[in-house]
């Protein structure tokens, strides 16, 4: 098993004499960590970063010379910024938040790290998990105003996508957004569509020339097939593996497609990796291995291993999949209520007729909402979350309750003890009296950026299992310069009920074979869950008798119990709220075994 990459360090924040430290561990895969040395700095580039050596020199020289540091972010690829100068540290890290800083300033100096319990302990502290932020993430985990600066530890600082820390000797930290990734007035769809093209071309291309294997997932989805299609075109002398999951029991219309479109090209080898009952949701937990933050992709490991391991006997190398997609090319419904704010009501109507249509709801009610969160504010939205809070419902969410800033707490939120519930609602009332500058963003915007940092979150999860295996899943869809393309015009222009996903059908036309790109339907794997569920219940009861976060006082046992009931009985069930439930208690479990085997992080 591969030990995990750390880089952790300090800079003297209070002392002009002392250098700064930093010392890396682990499991480090070719060009992941990267350094150059020039008189008056040096830079360090961690994750996936394609620009070669030469021009990584003469930018940092650049950089140095005309004192902006900030241009370190506009090479292709993925990935954190570190700029050591004489007299300060300047960190940016990238658009998804695949690579996040962590931080603490104590005692005359800022520790930080790429790994968050690490940098704790090298900081000074008993990592302790914040019960406050975990609650969050379990409870609002769309509401990322709530947890943006805070780590899932005590006392640590995170630095999330699309965020920057500068330290300075005299003792000065600030942090930003150096990227609100506002769209752009004066782009087209047409300009958009020309720059998610090149990009995202060059993304592939880019994984292709660096490495000798390279393997993609190919669902019969638009997203990874499209990125399998464009990686065979970089490499005409030589067979691209491909792979596909099916669940032995369950619908095989995704498969389906997948053979259908592997025939278009004689370069793709397709390899169906067959599921069975033990590759369902929530098989095996206990024997999940332990990651370093909370993450639901836990629940389907044992799906997930199966197909990495596939992966791995064919050569183990990059891997290529289409997370991030949905995120950047899907509007989120709220972008509904851009259009009422705008007052383009003809193109409302149609919206609002068409989705209604779709999701067989009213017209009337889908025109109601948009109308209403047009005229709402982050604050107000704030307030509202938070009665919701104190009141829950129980009620599961519904496609129509995502025609907001963020949608509200279903059964989930009844889980809360009394004293997590004050302190959660106590958190949100507190940042409802902040100053929220959106800086030209919409409703739809928001959304869709913070739909990009769950999907870097889900990315860096998978990171960590293809580690294991000698394999290194990565996503173009999340590379920098791919978001801003697809970020580059609002989400309302973005949409369209009539057709699925057009701004990447309109950038890939005569790249990918005109069936992948006509697509209109994706799976749904929602089947497998109530499965799994139902073939675990008796290991699932278990660990609900057991939560650690109900010994905690965050969570009450019973509510929890009966949303699990609801799911082994195929009744609607907040499936994702209980997934990151699972996932935060496996989480906990594994910080409790490290600690008690005397096991962790190096000092």
């Amino acid at each position: 098993m591969s030990e995990a990459p750390v880089l952790v360090g300090s800079f003297p924040d209070r002392d002009g004499v002392s250098p700064p430290t930093m010392r890396t561990w682990g499991s480090w895969r070719p060009g992941e960590l990267r350094t150059v040395e020039h008189i008056g700095g040096r830079l360090v580039v961690v994750g996936q970063c394609f620009a070669d050596d030469r021009r990584l020199r003469a930018d940092f020289e650049r950089a140095l010379a005309t004192d902006r540091p900030r241009s370190l972010t506009r090479w292709p690829g993925s990935y954190l910024t570190l700029v050591f100068r004489e007299h300060d540290l300047t960190a940016f890290t990238d658009l998804a938040g695949q690579y996040p800083l962590y931080y603490r300033v104590a005692d005359g100096q800022t520790v930080f790290g790429t790994h968050a319990r690490a940098t704790a302990r090298a900081s000074g502290l008993e990592p302790e998990p914040d019960l406050l932020t975990l609650a969050a993430k379990v409870i609002c985990p769309d509401v990322p105003i709530l947890t943006e600066d805070r780590s899932v530890y005590m006392g640590l600082s995170r630095l999330g996508g699309g965020q920057a820390l500068r330290v300075t000797r005299g003792g000065h930290h600030a942090t930003w957004t150096y990227e609100t990734l506002a769209p752009d007035p004066a782009t087209s769809f047409a300009d958009a569509a020309g720059a998610l093209k090149e990009a995202l071309d060059a993304a592939v291309r880019a994984r292709v020339d660096a490495a000798p294997r390279v393997s993609s997932d190919f669902s019969g989805g638009l997203d990874s097939t499209s990125l399998a299609f464009l990686a065979a075109r970089h490499r005409p002398s030589a067979p691209l593996p491909v792979f596909t999951y099916q669940q032995s029991a369950g619908p095989a219309s995704d498969a389906d497609h997948a053979r259908r479109y592997a025939g278009l090209d004689a370069r793709l080898r397709l390899t169906v990796v067959r599921g069975t009952n033990s590759t369902l949701t929530y098989q095996d937990l206990d024997q999940a291995e332990a990651t370093e933050l909370p993450g639901a992709g836990v629940v389907v490991h044992a799906r997930t291993r199966e197909l990495l391991s596939r992966v791995a006997n064919a050569g183990a190398g990059i891997h290529l999949g289409g997370e991030g997609a949905d995120a950047l090319l899907v509007a989120p419904p709220g972008y509904l209520a851009d259009l009422a704010r705008q007052r383009a009501l003809r193109r409302l109507r149609r919206d609002c007729v068409e989705l209604a249509r779709i999701r067989k709801v009213s017209p009337a009610r889908v025109l109601a909402r948009s109308t209403r969160l047009s005229v709402t504010t982050v604050d107000r939205a704030l307030r509202s979350l938070a009665r919701r809070l104190d009141r829950p419902v129980d009620r599961c969410v519904e496609w129509l309750d995502a025609i907001a800033w963020w949608p509200r707490p279903g059964p989930e939120g009844g889980w809360l003890t009394q004293e997590m519930r004050r302190e959660l609602t106590a958190l949100v009332r507190c940042k409802a009296e902040g100053t929220h500058e959106l800086g030209g963003l919409g409703v739809g915007d928001v959304a869709a950026i913070g739909e990009v940092r769950v999907a870097g979150a889900v990315q860096r999860q998978l990171d960590e299992v293809g580690r294991t295996m000698g394999v290194w899943p990565q996503a173009p869809f999340l590379d920098n310069e791919v978001i801003r393309a697809c970020l580059s015009i609002p989400a309302s222009r973005r949409a369209n009920p009539l057709a699925f996903k057009p701004l990447l059908a309109s950038a890939l036309a005569g790249l990918v074979p005109a069936p992948v790109l006509s697509r209109q339907t994706k799976g749904n794997y929602s089947a497998e869950d109530y499965r799994g569920a139902r073939l675990a219940s008796g290991n699932l009861r278990n660990r609900v008798a057991r939560l650690r976060l109900v010994e905690l006082g965050v969570v009450e046992r019973a509510p929890v119990m009966a949303s699990l009931e609801n799911a082994i009985d195929g009744l609607r069930a907040p499936f994702s709220a209980f997934n990151r439930l699972l996932a935060t208690d496996l989480w906990l479990d594994g910080i409790e075994q490290a600690t008690s085997s005397g096991g962790g992080d190096r000092e």
